[in-house]
């Protein structure tokens, strides 16, 4: 499918929320704050849409327009063709999970997830038959009679799931939510937010700073950073075809180089990195001519170490090595450049885990 430049589909997929340049500032005069500046994207129904970026690049404050706790200076918010910019959030179809979870400690777990329906005025019977639904969906039925302080973090975040799915808002929006879990339970509850996501068909929209937790659960992903959407793709196209430099430097382990173009061939460039340091670099797009700068973005995967005396096409001297249990990096001071870092040779790891395999034996 193909997209236009701010990310809004051009085939058949229906769109669940559109942002129009939106703007939104904070304070006045020289201590005013742009945190958003003319933001534009549509997010598609039934989709894991994620906002991803470091901490004051707007992306929570995006979520807040949305969800009708901001109101935007300029632009417009629809919620399926409809206009909901000046909506307050109980008029609003969507739900919202904080960071906190904002749970009721002196109720139970079924309480809890019963609440919102209660203040929505839904039967008793329907609620009850809703809130057995939802303790089902996040496996928390043993748990149904416990107070939420009680149970643990994790259990927490399900219930805080489950009560914002209750209602069955047209869009959830997630704010950080998994940032207080330990690594292992996050990991466990990224499966489970897709498991979520994909069962109950509703529009998830995700807040987070943590780049491996956008590519493992997204459908797309819209990279913010200064109050601006720099590029919106798949995860594999941010991360094999980055459109800005911050995006390549912020998505995933990359080495950054400057050169300049010195020849252009039909299909590759020659572009020189330091005086006598020339590589030959695929075009893949774009247009460039000799004597541009550039940027060469390199991730550690496509690198292979050789010996001296081998065909390098760079040089330089290993100055450490980092075992961080999933692999090894090797980083390297290149001769004429900026340290280098690049995965330990396959064969080299294979022979650790033989060692290591015969030393548990």
């Amino acid at each position: 499918m193909q997209e236009s430049q701010d990310g809004t589909p051009d085939g058949p997929d229906r769109t669940a929320v559109s942002v129009r340049a939106v703007t939104k500032t904070f304070g006045q005069g020289a201590a005013a704050v742009h945190a958003l500046k003319s933001v534009s994207i549509d997010i598609r129904e039934n989709e894991f849409f994620t906002l991803l970026g470091p901490s004051g690049c707007g992306k929570t404050t995006l979520l807040r327009l949305i969800a009708g706790f901001e109101l935007p200076g300029d632009g417009t918010i629809e919620l399926d063709g409809a206009d909901i910019t000046a909506l307050p959030p109980h008029r609003r179809p969507v739900n919202t999970v904080f960071q906190n979870y904002a749970l009721f400690p002196h109720m139970t777990v079924a309480e809890n997830i019963g609440f919102g329906l209660k203040m929505l005025g839904r039967p008793a019977a329907d609620t009850d038959d809703t809130v057995a639904r939802m303790l089902a969906l996040v496996q928390m039925e043993p748990m149904a009679h416990r107070r939420t302080d009680q149970i643990s973090g994790g259990q927490q975040q399900r219930v805080a799931l489950a009560r914002a799915l209750a209602p069955a808002p047209k869009v959830l929006l997630l704010d950080e939510p998994l940032a207080a879990l330990d690594l292992k339970l996050r990991k466990d509850m990224q499966l489970e937010l897709k498991r979520l996501q994909h069962e109950t068909g509703i529009t998830f929209v995700f807040v987070t700073h943590d780049q491996e937790e956008a590519l493992t659960m997204s459908d797309r992903i819209a990279v913010m950073n200064a109050g601006e959407i720099l590029q919106v793709g798949a995860p594999n196209e941010i991360y094999d075809h980055p459109a800005h430099r911050f995006v390549a430097d912020f998505i995933g382990d990359i080495n950054i180089m400057s050169g300049e173009v010195k020849a252009l061939g039909e299909d590759a460039a020659e572009i020189e990195l330091a005086p006598g340091c020339r590589v030959s670099v695929a075009l893949s797009g774009g247009t460039m001519a000799p004597g541009d700068r550039v940027d060469l973005a390199i991730r550690p995967e496509n690198v292979a170490l050789a010996p001296v005396g081998g065909a390098a096409t760079l040089g330089g001297t290993v100055a450490n090595v980092v075992y961080f249990g999933a692999g090894t990096s090797v980083h390297v001071t290149l001769d004429t450049l900026t340290d280098f870092v690049q995965p330990c040779p396959q064969e080299v790891v294979d022979l650790y885990n033989k060692i290591w395999t015969r030393l548990k034996q």
